[in-house]
């Protein structure tokens, strides 16, 4: 038997339409929209730490590439054999390369010359970004907000490596850590798809935003253990928003809460923007969704945290500002 049903206003028409305000919607009183936030977080955390719980598994050649990255000398001709022992990542590789973002003045033809360009670091880095597109960052439930989460975790990525030129640090995990820095929601996502099966619908995007800020950096932290990635990375997902670690501010963290920051207000973020086209929701998930305007948004004095950790000058903000757009045009 259905249960009660309580009525909200305001939802019928898009936001400067005439008659805003005026409509009405129906809502089971059991739905997911009336669930305790606290509730919520405390069934993420419950999923996404589960003893079961598996992140979805990445690449052999991601995971093999990343341990030969860490040794000292590295003989090329093993990079380009382990490449070439995935055609899809080599593919896309090769795809990337020639983009305006990693072109210069000799076209790349090759895996060697990808690596001879680029370095075995950097084509790491580029090895994980095309696993976490196609491993992590892809859910027929959550299509659009995946898409969203994608395009922001490679903006981040690119303009955490911009902020960290500005600063005295060496900046090797710079890239990686502003690429995985969001995991957390992903792979959240994922798993509540998975535990719930074919049969039942997740939970909506209504019920689970605001809970789902509060535990994406312990999600990615635990994503980051279970894929082994190196220690700093580990530390820095689950600390991107505050900074601090340990009662100092984290040099790495400061880096990816920047760059996390300049990619919302250059208009990547993980909410869709007003004029964005949404197919996958409906217009009251919509404007719930962009009603939690701080999701994933860094606090004002944590960010000067960030700013002053890094020895960062108004004029060198600007200037980092102004290579960010640079950065995200060659994105596209």
């Amino acid at each position: 038997q259905e249960g009660p049903r309580i009525k909200f206003l305001g939802r019928g028409k898009k936001k400067g339409e005439e008659g805003y305000g005026q409509g009405e919607v129906s809502i089971a009183a059991g739905d997911d929209v009336l669930l305790d936030e606290e509730a919520m977080v405390q069934r993420l955390l419950a999923t996404i730490e589960a003893p079961d719980y598996r992140p979805p598994p990445l690449p052999a050649v991601a995971m093999e590439l990343m341990e030969l990255s860490r040794r000292p000398e590295v003989d090329f001709a093993d990079v380009v054999k382990l490449l070439e022992q995935d055609t899809m990542i080599a593919g896309r590789i090769l795809k990337l390369v020639q983009s305006a973002a990693f072109s210069g003045a000799q076209k790349i033809t090759s895996l060697n010359d990808a690596l001879v360009r680029l370095g075995i670091k950097t084509l790491r880095d580029l090895v994980m970004e095309i696993a976490m597109n196609v491993k992590v960052f892809k859910s027929t439930d959550y299509a659009e907000t995946m898409d969203c989460l994608r395009k922001h975790a490679t903006a981040t990525a690119h303009l955490a490596k911009t902020v960290a030129r500005y600063t005295p640090m060496e900046g090797e995990f710079a890239f990686m850590a502003g690429l995985l820095h969001d995991v957390g929601i992903a792979g959240t996502l994922l798993a509540l798809s998975e535990r719930e099966g074919p049969r039942k619908a997740p939970p909506g995007l209504i019920a689970i935003w605001p809970a789902l800020d509060r535990v994406h950096g312990r999600a990615a932290q635990v994503m980051s253990e279970h894929w082994k990635l190196p220690a700093e990375i580990q530390l820095v997902v689950g600390a991107h928003h505050q900074v601090m670690v340990q009662g100092h501010a984290h040099p790495l963290a400061a880096v990816v809460c920047l760059a996390d920051d300049l990619a919302h207000e250059l208009g990547v973020g993980v909410t869709p923007k007003e004029d964005a086209k949404r197919v996958s929701l409906s217009e009251l998930e919509l404007d719930c969704v962009r009603s939690h305007t701080t999701v994933d948004r860094t606090g004002a004095k944590t960010l000067e945290h960030a700013r002053t950790a890094l020895q960062l000058s108004d004029k060198q903000m600007e200037a980092v500002r102004a290579d960010a757009v640079k950065v995200l045009a060659t994105l596209g």
